[in-house]
C-alpha cells in the first residue's frame, strides 16, 4: 500500500464524524507531527479475519483492535448472514466476553451492529469463559456465536473468533464469506442500534446465571467424575476467567481439597502481571509451582486467558513436579476415556480425533483399543468440524486435542479447558487409588504403546516482509528437501500444499488432507519433523518427535536415548528453519 494510501486513511480517521473525538485527536496529532512510521504501522492495511476471526494489537487504527475494526468485523457477520444464511435470523446469535482490556465494550460493539441489522443476539451479562459461547449456542439453538478473547495472548492483544451453529469454529468458505463483506471504506461504518432500544425491540436478550449453572451441571456430567475424592488439587486461571466456573465444577464433582492460587485467582486485563497468560510457557507457573511445593499439592492445574486452554504439572517421586507437555496431557485423557468406554460399554463406533502436528501416539492408543483415528490440519476449527461430520454419520465421539494444550470431549466442538482438568483430575484420582500418579500412568501408555516423545523449534519473522520469508522457508524446502535430519535418513516427505506423499523415488497422491502450506519429514528410524507457518503469529514452526518400542524393564534406559535422540532433531530443526539443509 502506498504512502498516500495510508495517509489518506488516516486522515478519514482524524476527521470524518462518526469517529468519536478522542480518536480523532489522536489521529490527527499523528499527522500534525508527520509521524509516518507510527500512522503506517497503524494504517498500512487492514486487520485480517483469519483464524475464526480477529485477532490484533489494542490501538486505534485499521491495523489495530479498536471498537471500529470490531464494528468492521461484526458488520461482516452480518451482511453474511442477512445474504447466504437468512435463517439467522431466527437463531441469532451469542455474543460473549472475557476480561481482556475492550472485551466487553467490543462485545456491546457487536451486539449494537448485529441488533441493527435486525439479527437476534443473546448476550452475556458478565464475562465468561470461551467455552461458553459455543456451549449456549448449540444448548439455546443460536444460529452463531461470538467471543471476544485473545486466548493466551499477551495483555496487548485482544480479538473476535466467531462460531457456527454447531458450536464450532467457523471455517472456509465462511470465514472467506464475512471477510469479503467487511470492506475496507472508512468513510462510513456499520449502523448500530443502542443497547437499550434493541432490548426494548426484542432484538436482544441477556443470558444470566441460568445458563452458567446449566453449563456447571453439563461439566460435570461431562467429565463422568467419581464422587468425593480427598485428591490435592491446586489450580490457576493465570488471572483469567476461569476460577468461579471451575470452582463451582470442581466442589459439585467432590474434589474436597481443592485450592487456588490467590494473587491470581481474579479476573484481570494485565493477567497478574504474567507476560501472557499461557499454561505453555514455563514462567507463567513460578507463583502455582511454588504454593504447589508448600501446600504439597498433588495435582497442579491451569486454565488460560479465557479458560479454553489447559496446563498441568504432577508431584513427581522427588517431591518436584513435572510439566505434562499438551500431546501427554491428550494421550492420557484418551486412553483413559477408551478404559472407561471399555468398561461401560463399547459401541464400536468410537473415534478420536488429533491434529496433524500432534503426537502419533494418538493413533497407536486407538488402535489399542481398536477405536477409528481421524487426523486433520492443525486447529479445532478443523477438529470440531471433522467431529461433527463423523458424529453425523453415527461415530461415536471420545476426545479430540491438539499440542498446544487444547482439549474437548463429549458433544462439544471446541477445545474447553474447564471440563478437561476436571476429566484429568478424575483419571488422577482413580490412579491415586492404585497408588499411582499420571506420570505413573503415562509410563504404563508408552510400554502398551511405544514411547513417544515430541517438541518444537520455531523462528520468528517480524516486519513487513515477514510473510514472505515465511513462505520462503516451505517453498526453500520443497527445492531443496533434506536428506538426513539429525544424521538420519529421510525415508518419506508428505507435502499437504501440493497434496502429494514422495518416498521410494516415487510421487503418490495425498488427499486426505484440505491444502496448506506444511510439510512433514519421516525418518528411517521412526521419527518426524512436521514444518508450518504459523497462522496466527508471525513464525514458522517445525514440530519433531521420536518413537521408541519399550518395556517395563527398559523404559528409563530407552527414555534416555529417546531424550538424546529428541534433542538432536530439534537442533536438525532449527537449522531447516535458518535455511540449512544437509
Amino acid at each position: 500500500m502506498g504512502l498516500g494510501s495510508f495517509m489518506e486513511k488516516a486522515k478519514t480517521w482524524a476527521t470524518a464524524k462518526h469517529f468519536d473525538e478522542a480518536t480523532r485527536d489522536q489521529i490527527g496529532a499523528l499527522l500534525a507531527a508527520d509521524n509516518q512510521q507510527e500512522l503506517a504501522e497503524r494504517f498500512e492495511g487492514e486487520l485480517e479475519f483469519g483464524t475464526a476471526g480477529l485477532r490484533g494489537v489494542l490501538g486505534l487504527g485499521s491495523l489495530r483492535m479498536n471498537e471500529y475494526t470490531v464494528a468492521r468485523a461484526a458488520g461482516g457477520l452480518a451482511k453474511c448472514l442477512l445474504e447466504l444464511y437468512p435463517e439467522a435470523r431466527k437463531g441469532g446469535v451469542v455474543v460473549g466476553y472475557d476480561c481482556r482490556q475492550g472485551s466487553e465494550e467490543f462485545a456491546g460493539v457487536c451486539a449494537q451492529v448485529l441488533c441493527a441489522a435486525g439479527i437476534p443476539v443473546k448476550l452475556f451479562t458478565r464475562l465468561t469463559p470461551t467455552p461458553l459461547v459455543p456451549f449456549a449456542a448449540r444448548r439455546l439453538g443460536a444460529f452463531a456465536g461470538v467471543m471476544v478473547t485473545s486466548s493466551h495472548n499477551p495483555p496487548k492483544y485482544n480479538g473476535v473468533k466467531v462460531y457456527w451453529t454447531n458450536g464450532a469454529q467457523i471455517i472456509s468458505p465462511v470465514d472467506q464469506q464475512i471477510a469479503q463483506r467487511m470492506g475496507d471504506d472508512w468513510g462510513q461504518t456499520p449502523a448500530r442500534m443502542e443497547l437499550a432500544a434493541a432490548r426494548k425491540a426484542g432484538l436482544l436478550v441477556d443470558l444470566g446465571e441460568d445458563v452458567m449453572e446449566a453449563y456447571v451441571d453439563w461439566a460435570v456430567k461431562t467429565a463422568t467424575p467419581r464422587g468425593v475424592t480427598g485428591l490435592k488439587v491446586l489450580y490457576t486461571p493465570l488471572g483469567g476467567t476461569g476460577y468461579a466456573f471451575v470452582r463451582d465444577i470442581f466442589q459439585k464433582a467432590g474434589f474436597v481439597d481443592f485450592k487456588v492460587v490467590p494473587e491470581e485467582r481474579d479476573p484481570d486485563p494485565a493477567f497478574a502481571g504474567l507476560s501472557a497468560p499461557n499454561p505453555e510457557l514455563p514462567a507463567a507457573w513460578k507463583r502455582s509451582l511454588e504454593l504447589a511445593k508448600k501446600e504439597g499439592s498433588d495435582l497442579l492445574l491451569a486454565t488460560d486467558g479465557d479458560g479454553d486452554r489447559i496446563g498441568v504439572a504432577v508431584r513427581d517421586r522427588q517431591g518436584g513436579y513435572t510439566l505434562l507437555t499438551g500431546n501427554q496431557i491428550g494421550c492420557i485423557m484418551l486412553h483413559y476415556l477408551l478404559e472407561q468406554r471399555r468398561e461401560n460399554g463399547w459401541t464400536g463406533r468410537e473415534f478420536a480425533v488429533s491434529s496433524v502436528v500432534s503426537t502419533p501416539l494418538t493413533a497407536r492408543i486407538c488402535e489399542h483399543f481398536g477405536a477409528r483415528f481421524r487426523e486433520t490440519l492443525t486447529g479445532f476449527k478443523w477438529m470440531g468440524n471433522v467431529t461433527e461430520e463423523l458424529v453425523a454419520a453415527g461415530g461415536d465421539f471420545v476426545l479430540a486435542f491438539e499440542e498446544a494444550f487444547g482439549v474437548t470431549f463429549g458433544d462439544s466442538r471446541d477445545k474447553d479447558g474447564m471440563t478437561s482438568i476436571l476429566l484429568l483430575s478424575e483419571a488422577a484420582a482413580r490412579s491415586a487409588l492404585r497408588g499411582k500418579s499420571l506420570l505413573d500412568y503415562l509410563d504404563e501408555i508408552y510400554v502398551e504403546c511405544g514411547l513417544h516423545l515430541e517438541d518444537a523449534a520455531e523462528k520468528f519473522y517480524e516486519g513487513v516482509e515477514g510473510p514472505a520469508r515465511m513462505a520462503s522457508v516451505l517453498g526453500g524446502l520443497r527445492k531443496h528437501c533434506p536428506a538426513r535430519l539429525a544424521g538420519v535418513p529421510v525415508v518419506a516427505v508428505r507435502d499437504v500444499l501440493e497434496g502429494v506423499i514422495r518416498r521410494d523415488g516415487r510421487t503418490e497422491p495425498f488427499n486426505e488432507l484440505p491444502r496448506q502450506d506444511l510439510l512433514s519429514f519421516y525418518l528411517e528410524d521412526g521419527s518426524w519433523v512436521s514444518v508450518r507457518p504459523s497462522g496466527t503469529e508471525p513464525k514458522v514452526k517445525a514440530y519433531v518427535g521420536v518413537v521408541l518400542q519399550t518395556s517395563a524393564k527398559t523404559l528409563e534406559a530407552d527414555r534416555a536415548l529417546a531424550l538424546g535422540r529428541l534433542e538432536g532433531l530439534k537442533a536438525a530443526a532449527g537449522d531447516l528453519l535458518a535455511g540449512k539443509v544437509e
